[in-house]
């Protein structure tokens, strides 16, 4: 494919698509706190940054199924986890960090109510954040469907949880996919996704809302059918290129079809279904088509998500997802509001460029060395990038 040495590797589109997903994740938040006065219909049409989260699970499959579907064969699934544990841990432990200020100012000043307003405090709020910190620490607050264990700190490191989830069975996964063929593979990701929404349902039906909203949200289990939709578009992707020449036409009539799909239930979700019900789950395989189109294009025909400062935009997206709640919180503690409220949003965007360049990347590069025994030198972990956009 062309763009191949392009910064993001050889799929510098999906890259770019990382940060508008990232940035709808963002705007809505500080829509959501007050920081930003962002129309109603703009906010329900984003699905409050949900419907991006989902395309970050079905971006995950693809991505990892692309670039690992022959290596663990070869070389075993320990590289894998080093490599995933190296991409995802150092800016598990900076959200954090980022977080203790306001912990810190919250305690320090008894504010119970903001305590209550940012974490859904009320009681035995030491133990609280204390076990939250713990189940934050390593990666299973999102199996906890109780909002004093994954709201304190940094609440978006809940779908990082369902990401650890996803990795721990990527090998399991991938080898099952491996030892059937492309139909069967359809079949398969038809089946799970139909089964996610049978169980969305009835959970949504019977249980208390209260925790079947969580566990159709956010629990590992019931998300897992949209990372394996991701995986599907990869195997696909492959086996076209593998067989014959991609199609353009076909490619850009995939990415039409995928937006125009996304779009419809982006406007159409509020008013005609179920209170509550996922919408990013009827999102998911449009979500998937999208991708395997990208993928598929070649050209300039979206010569825009090629350009070098959204695909660099979109390196940081996963340091943007972070960090953009520590630093939202920071910024009402420090008086901000909707009349500013977009200067904190700048700013965020901008660390989380710094954070990738000099703490995300040099991070991940010195942990992969040495947990694979590499001679550590500082031109390994400071010279020449080697984007991992997984």
């Amino acid at each position: 494919m062309k763009n191949k040495n392009q910064s993001g590797g050889a799929l510098p589109a999906l890259t770019s698509i990382r940060f508008i997903a990232a940035l709808t994740v963002v705007l809505s938040h500080f829509s959501e706190r007050g920081l930003l006065n962002l129309p109603k219909s703009v906010f329900d049409f984003m699905d409050g940054g949900r419907s991006a989260v989902s395309m970050f699970f079905v971006l995950s499959g693809f991505i990892l199924a692309y670039t690992y579907r022959s290596q663990i064969g070869s070389t075993g699934s320990r590289p894998f986890y080093v490599a995933r544990f190296a991409r995802i841990y150092p800016v598990i432990l900076l959200g954090l960090v980022l977080c203790v200020p306001t912990v810190a100012v919250l305690l320090y000043t008894h504010d119970t109510e903001r305590m209550a307003d940012f974490f859904t405090l009320k009681e035995h709020v030491p133990l609280a954040l204390a076990l939250s910190l713990v189940a934050q620490i390593v990666l299973i607050s999102a199996w906890f469907p109780f909002a004093a264990i994954n709201q304190p700190w940094n609440g978006p490191s809940e779908s990082v949880a369902c990401e650890a989830f996803f990795y721990a069975m990527f090998p399991w996964i991938l080898s099952k996919l491996n030892a059937v063929g492309i139909r069967a593979i359809l079949a398969i990701c038809a089946v799970v996704w139909l089964a996610q929404g049978v169980a969305d349902y009835v959970l949504l039906s019977h249980v208390n809302v209260a925790r079947s909203a969580f566990l159709v949200f956010m629990f590992p289990v019931l998300r897992i059918p949209e990372f394996i939709l991701g995986m599907g578009a990869a195997f696909v992707f492959q086996s076209s290129r593998e067989h014959s020449a991609p199609s353009q036409m076909k490619a850009m009539a995939m990415v039409t079809l995928a937006l125009a799909g996304l779009a419809v239930f982006g406007v159409w979700q509020p008013a005609t279904f179920p209170k509550y019900f996922p919408v990013f789950y009827l999102q998911a395989p449009f979500f998937a088509l999208l991708i395997l189109g990208l993928a598929l294009l070649e050209g300039p025909v979206f010569g825009i998500l090629n350009a070098r400062w959204l695909v660099r935009l979109g390196e940081a997206s996963y340091s943007l997802y972070l960090v953009h709640l520590p630093i939202l919180l920071l910024a009402i503690l420090a008086g901000f509001d909707r009349g500013n409220g977009w200067i904190a949003i700048v700013f965020t965007v901008a660390f989380s460029v710094v954070v990738f360049q000099f703490y995300e990347e040099p991070m991940r590069r010195y942990i992969r060395a040495r947990l694979t025994g590499r001679t550590r030198n500082t031109r390994a972990f400071f010279g020449p990038r080697s984007v991992d956009m997984r």
